[in-house]
């Protein structure tokens, strides 16, 4: 949540649509840009972890194959998150004119489909944690994993489409009241124990 405020200033990050004034709007909160980056990176790394743990505690195979789904995700996306940062500390300040457009955009575009990518994998792997959370016999959060899943899926179009990225303001709040639940289960040791 931290990398998306302090994105305030830069209301049309991570929108296909928008790469060429995303990439001036970072150059003209540069400090804004690299907190989110780090922000963003630190998060991934921790939501990673959390995949992980939740799929060996759920400990069947579909929940072990949904942990490391989601882990490949969010670390393909913390890689993913140093371009904006890379864009801002190193190649605007010394690039000047129309000429550096082109890296801007490649560098964003990189940001925007290694995030899509891991709304696909973290898509995926939510659906199969809510089946094997559903076969456990934890139907409630069984359910949020599942439409959370669902709702972030479609998000992977996201370097296409203005409309999947817009979708993320629905599938973000699922998929993060997922993993505070979860989490919640992790931290007590209960698993998907019902």
């Amino acid at each position: 949540m931290a990398g998306v405020a302090f994105l305030w200033n830069v209301p049309v990050a991570y929108r296909p649509t928008d790469i060429d004034r995303w990439a001036a709007l970072s150059l003209a909160h540069p400090q804004a840009t690299v907190a989110s980056a780090v922000s963003f990176i630190l998060g991934l790394a921790a939501l990673a972890g959390w995949a992980s743990a939740l799929g060996r505690q759920v400990g069947t195979p579909w929940a072990r194959f949904a942990g490391s789904t989601i882990a490949v995700g969010a670390l393909f996306n913390a890689v993913g998150c140093v371009t904006p940062l890379v864009l801002v500390t190193h190649v605007l300040p010394g690039c000047t004119g129309p000429a550096c457009a082109p890296v801007a955009r490649a560098l964003l575009g990189v940001t925007l489909s290694l995030d899509a990518l891991f709304n696909l994998l973290l898509g995926i792997g939510l659906v199969a944690l809510g089946a094997a959370l559903w076969t456990r016999g934890s139907r409630a959060l069984a359910t949020l994993g599942l439409v959370a899943g669902l709702a972030s899926i479609p998000v992977a179009g996201q370097p296409f489409s203005e409309a999947a990225a817009k979708l993320l303001g629905v599938a973000g709040p699922l998929w993060l009241l997922f993993v505070l639940g979860s989490s919640v289960r992790l931290w007590r040791g209960t698993g998907a124990r019902p």
